[in-house]
């Protein structure tokens, strides 16, 4: 028995919700996505912001083949010198104040806000950290403890402590 690419993926791939869309795509182009059935779709989520530009800009098309031909993943920790990221984070950080001289290079927003937890706990010494309710950051365990929405984070508790949910926008909770 052959199954469908639908099958396979409500069979094997984990979904994030109790409803996917499940729509199958085989190519996208500018800001529209082609499904397998010949149905287009606009893009309204451009890959999370990652195609914030459209899908298969030629630009940066013709720049990750360039970059293919020298190598296509070393390591993004700050262990080797690799020119691309090198030259974006000098780009970086001439727009940023003086004090603000280096890039921490992350995978993922989840892995960026669990390293910006690191940093702020590191820096002040301090165990508290203050989030906002209906705030999204991610899903990985420290992300999830200070997201400021319940429905995403019941499932996993217990979450980590010392987080102090405010109200977005209340001088009166920031004066707290």
């Amino acid at each position: 028995m052959n199954l469908t690419n639908r099958q396979l993926f409500l069979s094997h791939v984990g979904q994030t919700s109790s409803a996917p869309l499940c729509l199958e795509i085989v190519k996208a182009e500018g800001c529209k996505l082609f499904g397998a059935d010949g149905k287009e779709y606009i893009d309204l989520i451009a890959g999370i912001s990652v195609c914030n530009i459209g899908h298969r800009h030629p630009k940066v098309v013709e720049a990750v083949k360039q970059q293919l031909d020298a190598y296509m993943h070393i390591m993004v920790y700050g262990e080797l010198v690799e020119t691309p990221q090198v030259a974006y984070a000098k780009k970086l950080t001439d727009h940023l104040p003086k004090t603000l001289n280096s890039v921490f290079y992350t995978a993922s927003g989840s892995e960026a806000t669990e390293g910006a937890m690191k940093l702020a706990k590191r820096y002040t010494g301090r165990t508290e950290i203050i989030s906002f309710k209906n705030s999204y950051h991610g899903s990985t365990q420290g992300a999830l403890s200070i997201m400021g929405d319940e429905y995403w984070r019941n499932a996993f508790r217990p979450l980590l402590p010392d987080i102090r949910q405010l109200n977005y926008n209340s001088l009166d909770d920031l004066n707290q």
